[in-house]
């Protein structure tokens, strides 16, 4: 299979949150018939690059520094796709009201641990200052941000039920997870380009069956 970087992927940001978003990066149902679109660091790199977590230049540093490091670069991609399988798990767990799997939160309040040990504070003016995550080497450095974004996500958003999943999950099509900022919860697909407009094509389908029998 191609990877991501490979086959020039476009991905498709749905999730509303960057952390929803890295999660999204397998297509099709977990456990059914999912398509991951990360199969390497390299494709790490290119989705970090694609949703603006790095520049070009700093995703080539790291794709040449991949090219001289295989092993670290493979260790590297393991705990990024073990963060972000353990994200959704507790995501969905609490999307479907069950309690979160106890080793997918501990992997994922390490994970936050780590990225919030990596903050700096460094003054804009007299009196003024922000928050950076400076790069220090580390090959996982750029997915930080997200792992900061997480903990956002399940403080907020998840503990107040603002997080929904695709309706086609139904179907056995899509599961993807989604911020659901409709004024009533009423968001129902993670986009109506596809998923939406697949489940209206086979609601028709059925009606006119209907029709006819």
């Amino acid at each position: 299979m191609p990877s991501a970087r490979q086959e020039r992927h476009v991905f498709e940001l749905d999730g509303g949150t960057i952390a929803l978003d890295f999660v999204n990066t397998v297509s099709g149902m977990r456990g059914l018939n999912p398509r991951d679109r990360l199969i390497g660091y390299d494709d790490l790199v290119y989705w970090a690059e694609q949703v603006g977590l790095i520049d070009a230049a700093q995703a080539a540093r790291l794709y040449e520094r991949a090219d001289g490091e295989p092993g670290a670069a493979a260790k590297a991609f393991v705990d990024a796709i073990r963060s972000r399988e353990a994200l959704h798990d507790v995501v969905l767990a609490a999307v479907d009201g069950r309690a979160a799997p106890v080793d997918a939160l501990e992997t994922v309040n390490r994970w936050i641990a780590e990225a919030m040990s990596s903050r700096r504070f460094q003054p804009v003016s007299p009196g003024r200052f922000e928050v950076t995550l400076p790069d220090d080497g580390n090959l996982l450095a750029f997915l930080r941000p997200v792992a900061i974004d997480a903990a956002e996500l399940l403080e907020h958003e998840v503990s107040t039920g603002r997080v929904g999943i695709c309706d086609e999950r139904e179907a056995g099509h899509c599961a993807w997870l989604f911020l659901d900022t409709s004024r009533n919860n009423t968001r129902r697909y993670c986009n109506m380009k596809e998923c939406g407009n697949r489940a209206k094509q086979r609601r028709h389908y059925r009606r006119s069956r209907a029709m006819r029998e």
